[in-house]
């Protein structure tokens, strides 16, 4: 028996691992406030993804959000993810503004990362009266479904790693009762027709308008049903991440 057929078990019962303590670090659906309904869809392209998605309480008033991409595919990509995800779960307690703790991230993850390494990221904090911050660092546009509109949000920075020394720029507005922030990854967009068109951000914000009156957990659902018949159920070719924040404010 040659030595390939004796690793590849063993190889695949490691990747098997990797996948369950990369899915342990998935966050709690329900981990935040009341006032903001919250859904996302985690679905990596192999047993591991280089996609990073969490929620995390920000005291009794607020809660932070995130969604981020590591450059390349496979072991090397959900290993830096993880390494993103440990760097952010320890900064955020900080108290530090979004620039300064996006500013140390990327750092932190230029210094660590090989040089042709980077990650792009969506990090926000969302409050319980509908006050919304964003630092989007090289990532998909994040896009605000308010009403009959969809508003897009541009990235405003570079990504993460790219240099250790970079600026970060942080968005604030506020929404009104019943809007919804859809972030997502490239994924999503770059889903490919059998023509090779790709499902971009036009298409998507058509599906969110749609289902502008679903809950985040229903629009999730209607933007992988549509990107399913768009490609005709193919194996995705890249990671896909959703993430979809509704502010429902109680006694409102």
């Amino acid at each position: 028996m040659s030595s390939t057929c004796q690793t590849e078990p063993g190889l695949q019962a490691q990747l098997e691992l990797a996948r369950q303590v990369q899915t342990r670090l998935l966050p709690e659906r329900h981990c935040c406030l009341s006032d903001w309904e919250v859904a996302y869809s985690y679905q990596p392209a192999g047993y591991v993804s280089g996609d990073y998605v969490d929620l995390i309480p920000a005291g009794p008033d607020a809660f932070y959000f995130a969604l981020g991409d590591v450059s390349g595919k496979g072991v090397a990509a959900s290993m830096l993810m993880s390494h993103l995800h440990a760097v952010l779960r320890t900064l955020l307690p900080s108290q530090q503004t979004l620039e300064e703790i996006v500013t140390i991230a990327s750092r932190t993850f230029c210094q660590s990362a090989p040089s042709a390494q980077f990650a792009t990221l969506v990090l926000g904090k969302a409050d319980r009266n509908g006050n919304v911050e964003l630092v989007n660092a090289g990532h998909t546009p994040v896009l605000i479904v308010e009403g009959s509109e969809v508003e897009i949000i541009a990235a405003a920075s570079l990504p993460l790693g790219m240099f250790c020394a970079t600026d970060f720029t942080a968005l604030k507005r506020s929404v009104s009762r019943q809007s919804t922030l859809f972030l997502y990854s490239d994924g999503i967009t770059e889903s490919t027709d059998e023509a090779g068109n790709e499902f971009d951000v036009k298409p998507l914000a058509e599906t969110l308008l749609q289902a502008r009156d679903f809950n985040p957990s229903e629009m999730v659902g209607m933007v992988g049903r549509t990107i399913a018949r768009y490609d005709h159920g193919a194996e995705p070719a890249d990671d896909r991440t959703m993430l979809a924040l509704r502010w429902s404010p109680k006694g409102i």
